[in-house]
């Protein structure tokens, strides 16, 4: 048996999650990459070493793909676009965030909803990489349409700011739109 549980959040549900980024911003901010990944790799580890829920499972699996994006000495991410990603990360760096995640059934559903909003503020970074991620095997793997690393690079981070910046003018519900996680 299952049971599908759907809401909605508007506008004013999105600023409690803008208050406790920025809460969060205030206290680690200044802490360093290695608190924010370490704290998402944390989140990460603790929830794939239990039982997991099985709807946070893809979730998980795009938290990992984002610390990839940072870890990745391939891709190179520098400046406003690492700031960017890691301000996206930075909430799974507070231990106690929004509800307890030792409660049983439910605590992890603010991680579940920060990974989500995560994901869509990031949404052309992730395509980016992983368009970057399989030219990559392509080129392991002796393909030799494939495009080298560089270059590969340099036009898929071109093509995701401009997708920002579109997102960020337009917004993706025809409102006038603003990002999440901060200035980008």
């Amino acid at each position: 048996m299952s049971i599908r549980i759907e809401f909605e959040l508007q506008d004013s549900d999105l600023d409690y999650f803008r208050t406790r980024l920025k809460e969060a911003k205030e206290k680690y901010g200044a802490a360093g990459e290695d608190v924010i990944i370490g704290g998402a790799e944390g989140l990460a580890s603790s929830i794939e070493s239990g039982t997991m829920p099985s709807f946070l499972a893809p979730r998980v699996s795009v938290l990992r793909k984002m610390i990839a994006m940072l870890r990745d000495a391939d891709w190179k991410l520098e400046g406003a676009d690492r700031q960017h990603v890691l301000n996206a990360l930075i909430y799974f760096a507070e231990e106690n965030d929004i509800i307890p995640d030792n409660i049983p059934g439910i605590g992890l559903i603010d991680d579940a909803i920060m990974i989500d909003l995560a994901a869509d503020e990031l949404e052309a970074e992730i395509q980016a990489y992983d368009e970057f991620c399989l030219n990559r095997e392509e080129l392991q793997a002796g393909d030799t349409d494939a495009e080298p690393l560089d270059v590969s690079r340099n036009i898929l981070q071109n093509r995701m700011r401009r997708q920002r910046r579109r997102s960020v003018r337009r917004g993706s519900s025809g409102r006038t739109n603003y990002s999440l996680f901060g200035s980008i």
